[in-house]
């Protein structure tokens, strides 16, 4: 049978759906703009593309509380009236919705700089599966009261509450931006330049790293002048690891961003996310170079450098993505293995590998807030 889909208008709208599909037992697919997973299947799915009442600016605060179901680039249009932005970019911002991204804790290149949603996230609203609706924090930045439920939320995958209203930390919208694109023969040499950059005493907005072709990707938004010192303090520290650079700005340079964003998350196939420490990123791309080389399979990289974050799409498998023994699959777990060794993870295809001592935590968390294991089931490890 096909789900029963709502669509609330407003928390308490939420929360009664909610109660009502606890009450029969209903399994339940919480969804924004479905631009991070597929819907699995369920019995109920809530979405959240009409929770879209007027944000609340407080401009001489820079704070704003910002309704679950409304884009992220149609925040930061109204944001901007008023020189302020909310500074994430994950991907395909243009549809995704503010819930999301916090159930997501998704965040894109300028994480280097201003942090992922569990950073600038200073409150909170909530739908519980008891009917009940809830709020932490508020509007005020140093907020010590009570346990940080809108920091929980982040990255829970829907899995604990809905949420339906996040109150964030905005920044000043930067009035100049360029982009130094430094390319290299050899793939890990991006880690250490990217290590090199971060400990300079440069203030880059992000230093991202792509290939195929070997790039990092090192962006300032600041005023013009600060933006020239710093590039030509970057351009210096690239060329002495052999890159040859290539400054970009106005139309060119969001090209270059658009550019850098599809690589990964345009057309089929699957990424992978590897986490590890800032120092291990060049031994991890090695690892990927030679094992990917080995297979004959091709793969688009990208990925925080400094932050020791690599994003790996891999092509559609014939043999299921990830699937024990199949040539994507031993990759995973050669890659899993080796992060393993360095304190890292690996996250392939919703395969959140191993939780360790964190897995009785988390699972008491879910069964605090959702005991009948509705919302969002299969998502999460916890789960």
């Amino acid at each position: 049978m096909p789900a029963q889909v709502y669509e609330p208008a407003d928390a308490a709208g939420v929360a009664a759906v909610l109660q009502a599909a606890s009450s029969d037992a209903l399994s339940v697919f919480v969804r924004g703009a479905a631009t991070k997973v597929t819907p699995p299947p369920s019995d109920v799915v809530v979405s959240t593309t009409r929770l879209t009442a007027r944000i609340d600016h407080v401009a001489g605060d820079l704070v704003a509380i910002v309704p679950a179901g409304i884009p992220l680039d149609a925040v930061n249009e109204i944001l901007r009236r008023e020189r302020q932005w909310l500074p994430l970019d994950p991907p395909r911002s243009h549809r995704a919705t503010i819930g999301g991204i916090v159930a997501t804790n998704d965040s894109g290149p300028r994480r280097h700089r201003f942090g992922a949603p569990r950073d600038l996230i200073i409150g909170v609203d909530v739908a519980l599966v008891d009917g009940r609706t809830a709020k932490a924090g508020g509007r005020v930045v140093k907020n010590v009261a009570g346990y940080d439920l809108s920091k929980l939320m982040c990255g829970s995958l829907g899995t604990l509450a809905v949420v339906t209203s996040a109150t964030f930390k905005l920044s000043p919208v930067p009035p100049f931006s360029q982009t130094v694109v430094a390319t290299l023969g050899d793939l890990r040499t991006l880690g250490d330049v990217a290590l090199a950059l971060a400990a300079s005493p440069i203030t880059p907005s992000a230093i991202e790293l792509q290939s195929p072709p070997h790039r990092l990707l090192v962006r300032f938004e600041t005023t013009e002048g600060a933006a020239a010192a710093q590039t030509k303090r970057t351009t210096e520290i690239c060329a002495t690891h052999g890159a040859s650079v290539n400054v970009v700005t106005g139309q060119a340079e969001t090209d270059a961003w658009r550019a850098h964003e599809s690589r990964i998350f345009s057309g089929a196939g699957t990424v992978v996310k590897i986490a590890v420490l800032p120092t291990d990123v060049g031994d991890m791309l090695s690892l990927v170079q030679r094992l990917t080389t080995a297979a004959v399979v091709e793969v688009g990289i990208s990925g925080r450098a400094a932050l020791g974050i690599v994003l790996v799409r891999f092509p559609p498998s014939p043999d299921g993505f990830g699937e024990t023994g199949s040539p994507h699959g031993r990759m995973i777990d050669e890659l899993r293995r080796q992060a393993a060794t360095r304190g890292g993870s690996v996250v392939a295809a919703g395969d959140f590998g191993s939780l360790g001592d964190a897995g009785p935590i988390m699972r008491a968390v879910k069964a605090r807030f959702d005991p009948h294991h509705i919302l969002n089931r299969g998502l999460a490890p916890w789960d």
